[in-house]
């Protein structure tokens, strides 16, 4: 059956020339923990189809979506899980074997596409059909790093760039051509991969740990989607607010290109107060901190943790540590003035939202739920 949504291949820069002049037992350890480190990160609601070579076919059906930005964010989590990997790699090993030396040869770039693809499983392997699939692989021969110098990047065509809706973002992108025999002229963006991983790998961890002093209870709570899936429920605001009790309102400011990132603030309307959340961590769709403004300057870190559960469900650990401040006086003072019952309150407004939570992601994962036919 024909449905519609995004295509994507990631593919190693230079394995053709590192297993031609690399020693191949050694060559192939290398891409088999590279592979790996591919493999684990293509996740749910993405669906791996099959690996071709020195490349990965996944396919991300358009109601299994759950953010706008979401495409973007598997992408750069796939690539600094590669970037890392290799990385590690190349710091680690001693050996000065032919394959240990050409590692820093290799690379990993994506390519992005939407449209109507078919699914047919053939000899219990799912294969990807159509004729959008078959313009996606006609990008993989392409003048992008000749033109552009850059070895590791997204190439997103227009209907992707147009289905996640992100103009802002893509305005700031390489626009680039591709000519193909079958196609015709085929109208990309390209953005470069690498200083996404320098920034993920420089960023500072800002975590609330689970054996910390907290403000008051954390929320845990299983729930039956997977960790992208929950992210968007904490992350995105529209979703947000529609499970976390005791708002008004919730906005978003700060966002860069449209997308959510670090410096990016929550605004929460209560009544005629209102707080903020700057996001001070970000990690799809792993962790996400806050600092929570709270009075005298000081802050309450809040670290939202998502763990993949072999049910493929996700745990959601919601966690509030004490506020803090770089001045003791006034983290002392807010401590001290933060009385049991204003505590015991925001305990209960906890338990309520994680009952609203749970209700609410119930009834869309039903929603959801194909019908019997």
């Amino acid at each position: 059956m024909a449905q519609k949504g995004f295509l994507l291949i990631a593919d190693i820069t230079g394995y053709t020339m590192f297993l031609t002049s690399s020693e191949l037992e050694h060559a192939q350890g290398v891409l088999d923990a590279l592979f790996k480190s591919i493999f684990a990160e293509i996740r749910a609601p993405i669906t791996l189809s099959n690996l071709q070579g020195d490349a990965a076919l996944a396919h991300l059906p358009d109601g299994n979506v759950p953010q706008r930005q979401y495409p973007l964010d598997a992408i750069e989590r796939i690539y600094c899980s590669f970037a890392n990997t290799l990385a590690a790699m190349r710091l680690n090993t001693t050996c000065t074997c032919n394959a240990c030396r050409n590692m820093g040869g290799l690379d990993l770039k994506f390519f992005l596409h939407h449209g109507e693809y078919a699914v047919q499983t053939l000899a219990g392997r799912s294969e990807l059909q159509g004729p959008e699939v078959i313009r996606l692989h006609r990008l993989m021969k392409n003048s992008v790093t000749k033109a552009t110098g850059i070895r590791a990047y997204a190439l997103v065509t227009e209907p992707a760039a147009d289905a996640i809706g992100l103009p802002d973002f893509f305005a700031g992108a390489i626009r680039h051509v591709e000519h193909t025999d079958d196609f015709g002229d085929i109208v990309c963006r390209v953005y470069d991969l690498a200083p996404v991983f320098a920034k993920w790998r420089g960023s500072r961890r800002v975590f609330v740990e689970r054996d910390e002093p907290l403000a008051f209870e954390s929320m845990e709570v299983d729930l039956p989607v997977p960790p992208a899936i929950a992210w968007a429920y904490v992350t995105d605001v529209d979703k947000k607010i529609r499970w976390q009790q005791g708002l008004d309102g919730m906005t978003m400011t700060g966002l860069v290109g449209g997308r959510v990132v670090p410096g990016a603030v929550q605004h929460c309307a209560h009544g005629k107060d209102s707080t903020v959340h700057e996001i001070v961590d970000w990690r799809p769709f792993d962790y996400v901190t806050w600092h929570i403004g709270t009075p005298m300057g000081t802050v309450a870190r809040q670290t939202a943790e998502f763990t993949p559960l072999a049910d493929g469900g996700t745990h959601l650990s919601l966690r509030s540590a004490k506020v803090e401040s770089a001045n003791p006086l006034a983290q002392a003072f807010i401590r001290f003035m933060m009385p049991l019952a204003a505590a015991k309150k925001l305990a209960e407004t906890q338990r309520a939202s994680k009952a609203a939570l749970q209700r609410l992601v119930a009834e869309d994962t039903k929603l959801a739920a194909p019908t019997a036919a």
